[in-house]
């Protein structure tokens, strides 16, 4: 029987996101180019495949007319891969469709990690055509009842709650499995598309993250969370409950402006351009973001 390895090493990357929900379907809309997906937006491969094995296809998609294709022939005979970091909630749903093109080859991974690298969630769908999870109690992986066939679109959810360090996964709206999330880990921040090049390919699409604490109006979305002045000429206050752990400033074009991790519930923003920015705080329980205009 095929050993299934599930030491994972894999490198950085830098992701901003600056909404509550993301979604990634590597549509042109979204900023997305055909092609090698290394080096697009915030995606960084992994491994020693060519950047072709990890790239966009037009021949199959769930949501619009593009996914990305994890391809496998056996030319590296060693796990590679995709990765990027991605918004960071204390209570969130991360979700995402999977296509296996043929089994009995390639295990197909879906990982998210801490930002230290710790195995937070981890789906397969594995090459006997079983959906295995991650499971903290047991170490590894642990078989699920679910099995899937070949050539056809699923849909896989992970809830993850770090009030309670518990993890659920769901495949098309079905649960299939609770299990503890180590509790040393405090956070994920790190999603990763991961093969073991046994020769099978798959494909990856509609990737979402969303934020449970946040999916609530916007009069308690205020209470939690506020800036003020908004517009600023010089400096921004923050009005949050619990301790700071980062401030950050992205322009509109999504790259970082300023940051600092003081724990200050204060930023001055004097030295910026004039114009509209997003400000991200990071605490130890979500993530919040807010558009401000600097004068």
């Amino acid at each position: 029987m095929k050993k299934i390895l599930f030491s994972l090493i894999a490198t950085g990357a830098i992701f901003s996101s600056l909404e509550a929900q993301t979604k990634i379907s590597f549509e042109a809309s979204e900023g997305y180019n055909t092609g090698t997906l290394n080096g697009q937006k915030t995606w960084t491969a992994w491994g020693d495949a060519p950047n072709s094995y990890t790239a966009l296809s037009t021949s199959r998609a769930s949501d619009g007319t593009r996914s990305l294709k994890i391809l496998s022939n056996e030319s590296v005979g060693a796990d590679y891969g995709i990765e990027s970091t991605v918004p960071s909630y204390g209570k969130a749903t991360i979700s995402y469709d999977i296509n296996v093109e043929t089994l009995g080859g390639s295990d197909n991974y879906f990982i998210v990690y801490s930002d230290e690298y710790d195995v937070v969630a981890a789906v397969d769908f594995d090459y006997t055509g079983t959906v295995l999870v991650n499971d903290f109690e047991q170490d590894g992986l642990a078989e699920t009842t679910k099995t899937f066939t070949a050539n056809k679109w699923y849909n896989v959810k992970i809830d993850l709650d770090f009030a309670t360090h518990i993890a659920k996964y769901y495949v098309d709206s079905v649960l299939l499995y609770t299990t503890a999330i180590d509790p040393a880990v405090t956070g994920y921040g790190i999603v990763d598309l991961m093969t073991d090049d046994y020769g099978t390919s798959f494909y990856v699409d509609n990737i979402q993250i969303k934020s449970a604490t946040l999916a609530t109006s916007d009069a308690v979305k205020n209470d939690i969370f506020r800036v003020y002045p908004n517009p600023t000429v010089d400096v921004l206050n923050f009005d949050i409950a619990g301790k700071i752990n980062t401030l950050e400033v992205y322009n509109t074009a999504g790259i970082l402006v300023k940051s600092t991790k003081d724990g200050a519930k204060s930023l001055n923003v004097a030295a910026l351009s004039k114009g509209s920015y997003v400000v991200k705080v990071t605490t130890e329980n979500a993530s919040y973001t807010k558009k401000v205009i600097k004068k």
